[in-house]
C-alpha cells in the first residue's frame, strides 16, 4: 500500500517538474542540432553580427506558445529557421539531408537518458528513492 501510494505520487508530478524533465532532453537535442550543423553545414566564414546555423540552436522549458505546460522546445531562431528548413527539406538548388529527423532519432536514447536521470533527481529530492 505504502509503495502504492509512493508510485503514485511519484507520476503525478507539478507542471514545473515535468519542464524540468523534458528541459534536460532538450538540452541533449540542442547540443546534438548544433554539433551535426557545425559538422555537416558549417562553412567557416566571418558572420560578424548574424550568428551561423549551427549558433542559432535555441531551447526552453515551454511550448511553442511560450507556456510553462510540461514540454520543452528545441528549434531555430527565427532569423535562421528558413535556412535550416533548405537545408533539411532541400530547394531547387540544394539536395535535402533530413538532418532534423536525423539528429532527433540519434538523439531519443541520450534525451530518455537525461530525462531519466532529472526524474530520479526530483524523485529523491522527494524522498521518493524507492519508486
Amino acid at each position: 500500500g505504502e509503495w502504492a501510494d509512493h508510485l503514485e505520487e511519484a507520476y503525478n508530478q507539478p507542471v514545473e517538474d515535468q519542464a524540468k524533465i523534458t528541459e534536460a532532453g532538450a538540452k541533449v537535442l540542442k547540443k546534438n542540432m548544433e554539433d551535426y550543423v557545425r559538422s555537416h553545414h558549417y562553412t567557416h566564414r566571418k558572420t560578424g553580427e548574424d550568428p551561423h546555423l549551427a549558433d542559432s540552436v535555441i531551447e526552453t522549458p515551454t511550448n511553442v506558445d511560450g507556456k510553462v505546460d510540461g514540454t520543452s522546445t528545441v528549434g531555430f531562431d527565427p532569423k535562421k529557421g528558413y535556412i535550416a528548413r533548405f537545408l533539411n527539406d532541400g530547394t531547387k538548388y540544394i539536395r535535402g539531408d533530413d538532418f532534423l529527423d536525423k539528429v532527433r532519432n540519434a538523439s531519443k536514447p541520450a534525451i530518455f537518458q537525461a530525462e531519466n536521470e532529472e526524474f530520479q533527481k526530483i524523485l529523491h529530492q522527494k524522498g521518493l528513492d524507492d519508486v
